[in-house]
């Protein structure tokens, strides 16, 4: 486990940068809650509202698997005990695309949006891109109809694709899958 600091300017605090924690049910259940939370107060992290835990937690344990695994790289944003972030690096199987990793599961806690947080896991995922992981690039995907587009552009992100109507929320609502891009070095 890494940890890196990361200061806000406007209140002052202190987000501490936590790069794969170890993997405990505790974790399990704080990211499962998390990710549930943020689905159900409208995030476009996977799901579609309304979830529950227990849909969810399986989820939550294959992304994981892949952290345990050493495969794929947890960044977590802590304010005290309580992670208020959180995102995955996904790594390529395929050799020759090993100079960039997918950012995958991006979530923001609702109760702190707004003040920064998601600003400040980007740049601690670029951090850990770069110093950590010696990375060129990072790659996301976001559906249509969020916002979210324009708040990964907001962060040096560019849209190099789209898959069109690739995301399906409901039988007569699909979404395009926006394919991102942020050049590291």
């Amino acid at each position: 486990m890494h940890a890196l600091t990361v200061t806000g300017s406007e209140p002052p605090e202190t987000i501490d940068v936590v790069i794969d924690p170890p993997v405990t049910s505790g974790l399990v259940d704080e990211l499962t809650g998390l990710w549930t939370k943020v689905t159900n107060s409208g995030g476009s992290v996977g799901f579609v509202a309304p979830v529950t835990d227990e849909q969810v937690r399986p989820h939550t344990v294959a992304v994981l698997s892949r952290v345990i695994d050493g495969s794929d790289t947890l960044v977590a944003l802590r304010k005290g005990e309580l992670i208020v972030a959180w995102c995955v690096l996904t790594a390529n199987d395929s050799p020759p695309r090993q100079g960039w990793r997918n950012v995958r599961h991006v979530q923001v806690d609702p109760d702190h949006q707004g003040g920064g947080i998601g600003g400040r896991l980007l740049q601690a995922c670029e951090a850990v891109a770069r110093g950590v992981l010696g990375l060129e690039a990072l790659s996301l995907k976001v559906r249509t109809g969020t916002g979210a587009a324009e708040f990964y552009q907001r962060h040096g992100y560019v849209e190099v694709g789209r898959l069109p109507r690739a995301v399906k929320i409901s039988d007569d609502d699909y979404r395009d899958d926006i394919i991102m891009w942020r050049r590291l070095r």
